[in-house]
């Protein structure tokens, strides 16, 4: 099986997504259609930390020299993130949002208040968990994803029809909006397949994807697998 794939997410994900799409025998094209910007931020005392993504490890790194607080993560990769950063007490959930609370809850001590440090789409659900279950958490917006004003080359040549790729690997909600706001502005499109990572990340193009495969967890290697299945049933209808 071979194909085409292109991964919108921003970097430095968009480049690891790059390398593991090769890696299953698949042509990644890369080109991001938002970047992430820097928040300020006035950050409360804690005792601990959450992460639900990569990039809030990162952003937290660059603006806090703190790492002697717990810090627990919502995945494998989140967690190897923060190891690399330099945190010293580093706990992954291994799962979901909904995991990283049970984690919290069964790990930290009572008393403890808790930072989540994320991007400016986060709905702070994690917060409003904790919040009610008798703990102190506070979330902090750290960076916001800024959008393309248009398609880029690579992207604008499928929706003309021009050069149109085979899937589209679909990260979070956010690059799902953004690409969805590109489809609305167009009469026309080529048949767009996507690969997502979780349901509400393909939502927003429920109305425009053609053929659409959701990943089994919010982890990428579930997303590849996803992705693999979307292109094998292309591949047996063509």
């Amino acid at each position: 099986m071979r194909g085409r794939v292109l991964i919108i997410r921003s970097q430095p994900g968009a480049a690891e997504s790059e390398r593991r799409v090769r890696d299953i025998d698949l042509t990644p094209l890369c080109e991001p259609i938002f970047s992430l910007e820097p928040m300020p931020a006035d950050l409360p005392a804690f005792d601990a930390l959450a992460f639900t993504s990569l990039n809030g490890v990162r952003m937290f790194s660059a603006l806090c020299p703190i790492r002697d607080k717990p810090a627990f993560c919502v995945g494998r990769r989140t967690a190897d993130e923060a190891r690399a950063m330099g945190f010293l007490n580093v706990v992954s959930a291994d799962g979901e949002a909904g995991a990283l609370f049970n984690r919290i809850q069964a790990d930290l001590p009572n008393g403890y208040s808790v930072l989540h440090a994320g991007n400016e789409e986060s709905r702070g659900d994690l917060c409003g968990r904790l919040n009610d279950a008798g703990r102190t958490c506070f979330f902090r917006a750290l960076y916001r994803a800024a959008p393309l004003s248009r398609p880029g080359p690579i992207l604008e040549r499928h929706l003309t029809g021009s050069d149109p790729v085979d899937a589209v690997l679909i990260h979070s909600p956010r690059a799902a909006a953004i690409l969805a706001g590109f489809l609305s502005l167009r009469s026309t499109a080529s048949p767009l397949r996507i690969a997502a990572i979780s349901p509400a990340a393909a939502a927003p193009l429920k109305n425009y994807a053609t053929e659409t495969a959701i990943a089994s967890s919010p982890d990428e290697t579930s997303l590849l697998m996803a992705l693999k299945a979307l292109l094998g049933r292309s591949a047996q209808s063509s």
